[in-house]
């Protein structure tokens, strides 16, 4: 169906590579999907993503694209790190075998430094490609847009998920009378959602019976990307970073081994007593089954997952037991990361024009909306503000998260970062280092690595 489109202005290419919103510009017209596809109706466009319930919504979706332009879409789903490493392959090689790729956001330095995707500036620009409707400026969140999907003042994507981690927990077992007797009795005070660190601490250490197959938490312990980002919730909230930047495409002292680091990493292993025997070999696939399954009553987890635990009836025990709140605060505040999968189309690809068609087409509200129903996670607020969303039981929580999440570097180097502190941070929850003698070599490594835009501000004694 032809929509009529208000007036729109072209932007100057020297605007699109700046941080200022994007509009179009002359006389209206009529655009449609269907005759913008038409050049490129029989071609297969392939992309790559995490097999996880954003991507599998996704695939639900692409059959009416399809149908709608004759374009062909096939979906690639794989684990976390084996979709990151067949993208670098591919990459790489420069065979272009996917037209676009779903990458979390912390790849995007190294991918535009090494020439490898694409800016979106010229399709932005195009009369036939861009519908005058899609106006990224205005129905996204600018700030998770920008970190997620923005280098050094470029646009390279667009958000598949806005991504956050925050608390889960069993509210039926937080609000059983009996156990906020006996909780309050030991404790001293009401039994409810943690607010503080202290807080969790003690509920967790309530909540952990083994002989019942219950545990009060479960640390996503694993030598993984798991463990980076999971202990990224408590460095954050103590007041801690790794740099001290302003964004996440900027260098800076590194700042990873400083009191507060220290103070959030020992705190952070204290829950593994608290947590299963195996937790040192725990990733999120790992403890969101347990939680499935009603072993553990709280824990710091993903948004996008949220659905299998929440929703799923077919996957999930603890339907209806579910409840969610942002990360526990602590002398930082209630903060959250920034995170995210953004849509990218590599230099290589053969058919970008398609991809892009698709990619602007999933960013619309209608396809939002379902993705998000189906355990997406939108950066579209009017998304979120929508009838459907908010009887959803995590939607306050996701959009709480969103308010006060935090980037994290996307340098080139920023892969390298997070392989030293995860071996770092392993070595210290094995018993091997403490955890300053772990963040003061992480902090010397990552130092070296970043070279004098990054001085250690907290050096070694």
């Amino acid at each position: 169906m032809l929509r009529q489109s208000s007036k729109f202005s072209l932007l100057s290419t020297a605007l699109l590579t700046t941080a200022t919103s994007f509009a179009l510009m002359g006389s209206a017209y009529a655009w449609s999907l269907e005759e913008a596809a038409a050049p490129y109706k029989g071609v297969t466009i392939r992309t790559i993503g995490e097999a996880l319930p954003p991507l599998e919504a996704m695939s639900k979706l692409a059959p009416e694209f399809e149908q709608r332009t004759g374009i062909k879409v096939e979906i690639e789903m794989y684990e976390h790190s084996e979709a990151v490493s067949k993208v670098m392959l591919d990459l790489n090689s420069k065979r272009g075998r996917y037209d676009f790729i779903i990458q979390p956001h912390r790849e995007l330095g190294k991918f535009v430094t090494n020439g490898h995707v694409q800016p979106l500036g010229d399709f932005l620009q195009s009369a036939e490609l861009r519908d005058p409707e899609f106006k990224p400026d205005e129905q996204l969140y600018q700030r998770l847009w920008k970190e997620i999907s923005w280098y050094n003042d470029q646009v390279y994507g667009f958000p598949f998920t806005a991504l956050s981690m925050y608390m889960w927990y069993r509210s039926d077992l937080l609000g059983d009378e009996k156990e906020k007797e006996g909780f309050k009795a030991k404790y001293g005070y009401d039994l409810a959602p943690a607010k503080n660190w202290d807080q969790y601490r003690d509920i967790a250490e309530w909540f952990t019976r083994p002989d019942q197959n219950l545990y009060g938490t479960a640390l996503q312990g694993k030598r993984h990307e798991a463990l980076w980002y999971e202990w990224l919730n408590f460095l954050y909230s103590f007041g801690g970073d790794m740099l001290e930047a302003k964004s996440g495409s900027e260098c800076g002292p590194v700042i990873v081994n400083s009191p507060q680091a220290i103070a959030a990493t020992e705190y952070y292993k204290s829950l593994k007593a608290f947590s299963p025997p195996d937790t040192l070999n725990y990733f999120w696939d790992d403890v969101m089954a347990l939680m499935q399954q009603g072993t553990v009553a709280q824990l710091i987890m993903w948004n996008d997952a949220t659905y299998a635990v929440a929703v799923d009836e077919s996957a999930s025990t603890v339907v209806g037991k579910m409840g969610f709140d942002t990360v526990p605060e602590g002398e930082g505040g209630t903060i959250a990361q920034a995170e995210g999968w953004t849509y990218l189309i590599p230099t290589s690809s053969k058919n970008k024009e398609a991809a892009y068609l698709f990619i602007q087409w999933m960013m619309d509200y209608d396809q939002q909306l379902r993705q998000h129903l189906n355990g997406g996670a939108t950066a579209r607020p009017d998304v979120y503000a929508s009838d459907e969303v908010q009887k959803l039981p995590y939607s306050k929580a996701s959009m709480a998260s969103n308010e006060v999440a935090k980037p994290k570097p996307t340098l080139p180097q920023s892969s390298e970062i997070t392989d030293i502190l995860v071996r770092e941070l392993s070595s210290y929850l094995a018993d091997e280092k403490s955890a300053k003698e772990a963040l003061d070599r992480s902090a010397e490594e990552i130092s070296a690595l970043l070279g004098s835009c990054a001085p250690m501000k907290y050096p070694v004694q």
